[in-house]
């Protein structure tokens, strides 16, 4: 196994956070970059050269996004080319979030975002994790708090259900 060393330059086209950055190689070995940048609005940027240069582009995506340690923005990229954006919006209640996603098939055009999961509680739904497997489906996780949410309307106690589940 070859291992080596990236380092990325500060004259990258956007400032932003390490907090804020994901990264990812496609199949042809260019590196991707999704983050926010310094109007923490989101960004993907490509580099054929391990980082000496960049281009890039904003991304439509939602007002808000978290950006905090696991909780950042997070991209995958298939054997096809096919990429995948995810990131959480933040709902009004602290803790709180909607899991998103933009798609790309060709790394230049990408959709409108969508949210992934049917259950819009104004819970917590964040800490997504997203990856291709080896035949090519996309497999996204993430913390979900509606089980909580349940056992406390059926049982009428706050603390039924302590702890958070795992979602695909």
């Amino acid at each position: 196994m070859a291992l080596f060393m990236l380092s990325l330059p500060l004259q990258a086209q956007h400032k932003h956070s390490q907090l804020a950055a994901s990264y990812a190689f496609d199949q042809a070995g260019k590196l991707w970059m999704i983050g926010l940048d310094e109007e923490q609005k989101l960004f993907i940027q490509s580099s054929q050269d391990f980082g000496n240069t960049w281009a890039g582009k904003q991304l439509e995506a939602d007002a808000k996004i978290s950006a905090d340690g696991e909780n950042r923005p997070k991209i995958a990229i298939g054997k096809d080319g096919a990429m995948v954006i995810t990131y959480t919006k933040p709902l009004a209640k602290p803790y709180t979030g909607e899991i998103r996603l933009i798609r790309s098939a060709d790394g230049v055009n990408f959709s409108s975002p969508v949210t992934v999961h049917d259950d819009r509680q104004s819970i917590t739904h964040r800490f997504e994790s997203t990856k291709f497997d080896s035949k090519g489906g996309l497999h996204i996780v993430w913390v979900d708090k509606r089980d909580a949410e349940l056992a406390r309307s059926l049982t009428g106690k706050k603390d039924a259900y302590s702890g958070a589940a795992i979602y695909r």
